[in-house]
């Protein structure tokens, strides 16, 4: 299990990485001189780097003198989770949005001065619009865009009515024949995770469909944030 020499990054780290690895099922507790064997590094360095895993709860010694998976471990995997429950949350909320305002459903997150789609649903008709995940967008146009600059106080036009409204709609501002319609997620009171949006053809948000498509974006956002408090 030595580690290769063209692996890039942080020979420490990548080692530290290495020992953890070490353990399996098999393998669930192992002294200092079994991971220098598997390993093929000097016992003296691989004390060194245990210490500081066990420092920092990736490992604990146990009775016996040997190692054993630590409370970080099981931290980190909770927040993995959390984070998988979560997009499988939104991707649920998308389908239903999609299917109930017969649009685009997606969910934008902010990403430095660019907005960014990490998830989209489309609906099944011939003319639709599409979102292309991961890809990048202007973080001041669109209502997605102005969602996510007024609720991280970023200069926008109309930032106080978003804050004040809850929610963005803008038409033809990208594109003449597009119009959509954002409500905030927010993880907690006051921060903001992402925008959650329908978007399309401009014909078709009319007055009626406007407040009916913002009635289910704003159903689904209460079940995304409710979701987000039962896995915190």
């Amino acid at each position: 299990m030595k580690t290769d020499k063209k692996t890039i990054g942080v020979d420490a780290v990548n080692k530290a990485l290495e020992i953890l690895n070490c353990f399996t099922e098999k393998n669930e507790a192992l002294t200092i001189t079994k991971i220098a064997n598997i390993t093929g590094e000097h016992k003296s360095r691989i004390s060194r780097i245990s210490k500081s895993l066990e420092n920092f709860g990736y490992i604990r010694k146990i009775k016996s003198g040997e190692f054993k998976i630590g409370h970080t471990i099981s931290r980190l995997f909770e927040i993995y989770e959390s984070s998988f429950n979560l997009k499988n949350s939104i991707k649920a909320e998308l389908d239903f949005i999609s299917s109930k305002t017969k649009e685009t459903a997606s969910f934008f997150v902010r990403q430095n001065d660019v907005r960014v789609c990490i998830q989209s649903s489309s609906p099944s008709k011939s003319i639709t619009h599409r979102e292309i995940i991961g890809g990048k967008k202007p973080i001041n146009k669109g209502s997605s865009g102005h969602v996510l600059s007024a609720y991280n106080n970023l200069e926008i036009k109309d930032k106080d009515k978003v804050l004040k409204n809850g929610y963005a709609m803008t038409f033809g501002e990208r594109d003449s024949e597009m119009a959509s319609i954002s409500v905030p997620i927010f993880r907690k009171k006051n921060q903001i995770l992402g925008a959650l949006t329908v978007a399309g053809h401009i014909s078709n948000f009319n007055k009626k469909n406007c407040i009916s498509f913002l009635n289910v974006l704003r159903s689904s956002r209460v079940k995304i944030e409710k979701n987000l408090i039962e896995t915190r």
